[in-house]
């Protein structure tokens, strides 16, 4: 490669950074009303689905737009994907209080049910980003793709767990040092790659999502 395709490559990169980084200052301050973190959620895989696919985007026109179509749904989405959370961390809370045969059986159904929880947040906010449908319809779908797609989805789950992961066991002070990070790219980057990821997975369906 030469000197001029180098550079080339490294502009592309550094402006797709910049991208990402302003898409994450978005979704955070738009995410301090926690109740809007579905619709945020869906107006930022519009524009990650759209740089995923190699299109052009004004991410600020693209960003608000998308947040606006999708308010209605997106927060009910939101709303479902909240709750469920909430009924989660009870029961995890809980299977690690008790003892014996008890503390296994329930730290086997939180897992289960983390594990339906973090395929639904993978995919049902691109889902409303990408296509109509109804609310019931978009659940739906989620598990219909990851039931064609199980590969895919167990690679989502280990992008979008990582900085949580990180978080939780990384010691305190080395998480202090990286948290510039997840303030330019906590959200927008995992998402951004889940995007990639479900671009092909659309793709099946959608031949205008096939990758270049």
């Amino acid at each position: 490669m030469d000197k001029d395709k180098l550079k080339a490559s490294f502009g592309r990169f550094m402006y797709g950074m910049s991208d990402l980084m302003i898409l994450n200052l978005l979704t955070l301050f738009c995410c301090l009303p926690i109740l809007t973190i579905g619709p945020v959620l869906c107006a930022l895989y519009t524009v990650t689905l759209k740089l995923a696919r190699n299109e052009a985007s004004d991410i600020f026109r693209d960003f608000f737009s998308a947040f606006k179509n999708n308010f209605k749904n997106g927060f009910i989405l939101g709303l479902i994907a909240f709750f469920v959370a909430v009924v989660i961390f009870a029961d995890g809370v809980y299977a690690f209080s008790i003892e014996g045969a008890a503390k296994i059986f329930f730290c086997i159904i939180t897992g289960i049910m983390a594990a339906i929880w973090l395929t639904y947040v993978c995919y049902v906010f691109a889902l409303q980003a990408r296509y109509e449908n109804s609310v019931l319809g978009h659940i739906k779908n989620v598990y219909k793709l990851a039931f064609i797609s199980p590969v895919q989805t167990v690679l989502m789950w280990i992008i979008m767990a990582i900085p949580v992961l990180l978080i939780l066991f990384l010691p305190r002070n080395v998480v202090a040092s990286i948290g510039f990070l997840y303030i330019m790219f906590g959200v927008s980057l995992p998402v951004y790659c889940c995007s990639k990821i479900l671009r092909n997975i659309f793709a099946r369906f959608n031949p205008e999502d096939l990758p270049e």
